[in-house]
């Protein structure tokens, strides 16, 4: 009786833990931040009277600048890849927003090498000279702000973030990137001082005070994995004074589930953290994750909506793409001079294909192309995020 007890109990034991245990072996499910309770999608009403009532889209071509700053040669292709984004914008009347992640900059500030130091400070004022032209620049970072970076703002200008700290020790299921770089590695204080200090020296630097930087990108598309992640990524992107943000993303990097922003129509909205609102423009899904200038893409069929709402096409692109260490590290190898010039060759002729589309659609009024700073003043202007139902969430 025993024996046949004990055979019985070998075989109730793991069907008990398998009960008790249902996600011990399985994959949790992807998340979508677009269905968290604290996000809600907003859809823009198309109004009467505006210089983009007639048009079906606006259009936002965006860019993450993150170049290489090692050498003279680093500078060279990023200053060449600055002059024809600047030349494209003007002659097809298409701004950029650049997504500028300021720790490239730093050897503008802290760099021992003369060259390296000016050239960097060259391609500041670059940028800010093209902002003047009607581009826009906001902040982008990977991770921490340059500790040697930070100490030095610190050293122009004395702030103190009101923050209190938060912690969340759940296990973390994406790859190491923005969010886990800045919020798990330093902490929640630190991750806003981060953000706060890079928005300033945009600020200062590339605006000269005159204008506020107002949307951030995450490095990686990361801000978390789960819910209680993303409640404190707004949470630290309303305590550093931003007001939007770009770049949400569904389910886990490198899987099948993983997509960048969404069709248009729902790829903005509000997210509500405690008693800041923060507007989310995300880029639009598209070949190879999101739309791409490089990658051809029917913008007309995107740009159909819902009747009378305006839809919001975000592209994104880089500019490092175009200089032979961002080629090379896309490539996973070497290039000789001869096949990065090719490349080069073929990446100028497919931007200057795709603003030649743009302002063609532009003239068909299909596309009205703006900046992010005039994409939200759009949503800011009709109230759309005031007057959203919103249930509060602050539990998480």
């Amino acid at each position: 009786m025993c024996s046949q007890w004990n055979k019985i109990k070998v075989c109730l034991v793991p069907l008990a833990l398998m009960l008790l245990l249902p996600g011990g072996c399985a994959k949790r499910a992807a998340e979508n931040p677009f269905a968290y309770p604290f996000i809600k999608t907003i859809h823009v009403p198309r109004q009467p009277g505006k210089p983009y009532s007639d048009y079906k889209a606006l259009y936002l071509l965006t860019e993450d600048f993150e170049p290489v700053i090692k050498s003279p040669e680093d500078l060279r292709q990023i200053d060449d890849a600055l002059g024809l984004a600047s030349s494209l914008a003007s002659q097809y009347k298409v701004p950029w927003t650049h997504f500028v992640d300021v720790n490239v900059l730093a050897p503008a500030f802290i760099g021992d090498d003369t060259q390296l130091k000016q050239g960097t400070q060259e391609i500041i004022s670059r940028l800010a000279c093209m902002t003047a032209d009607g581009d826009d620049c906001q902040l982008h970072l990977h991770g921490s702000m340059d500790r040697r970076l930070l100490d030095y703002m610190r050293s122009q200008d004395k702030l103190h973030p009101k923050v209190s700290e938060i912690d969340d020790a759940e296990p973390y299921r994406l790859r190491r990137s923005f969010f886990f770089n800045s919020f798990y590695r330093e902490g929640f204080r630190d991750l806003v001082t981060g953000l706060t200090y890079g928005k300033l020296l945009l600020e200062k630097t590339v605006y000269d005070g005159k204008a506020p930087v107002l949307a951030f990108r995450p490095g990686g598309w990361d801000h978390g994995s789960s819910r209680s992640n993303a409640y404190i990524y707004f949470s630290a992107l309303g305590a550093s004074g931003l007001a939007a943000n770009s770049g949400l993303a569904t389910g886990e990097f490198g899987g099948d589930t993983f997509q960048v922003g969404g069709a248009p129509g729902n790829n903005v909205a509000a997210v509500h953290v405690g008693d800041r609102s923060i507007v989310e423009v995300s880029p639009t899904s598209g070949p190879g994750g999101y739309v791409n200038p490089v990658l051809p893409c029917d913008l007309e069929k995107l740009a159909s909506s819902r009747k009378g709402e305006l839809a919001i096409i975000v592209s994104v692109y880089h500019l490092s793409a175009l200089q032979k260490s961002g080629m090379e590290s896309a490539e996973g190898s070497d290039l000789n001079p001869q096949s990065f010039d090719a490349e080069v060759g073929k990446a100028r002729q497919a931007l200057d294909h795709h603003f030649q589309q743009v302002a063609d659609l532009r003239a068909r009024k299909v596309l009205y192309p703006v900046t992010m700073r005039e994409a939200l003043s759009i949503i800011s202007e009709q109230n759309l995020i005031n007057s959203i139902a919103y249930q509060n969430t602050q539990s998480r």
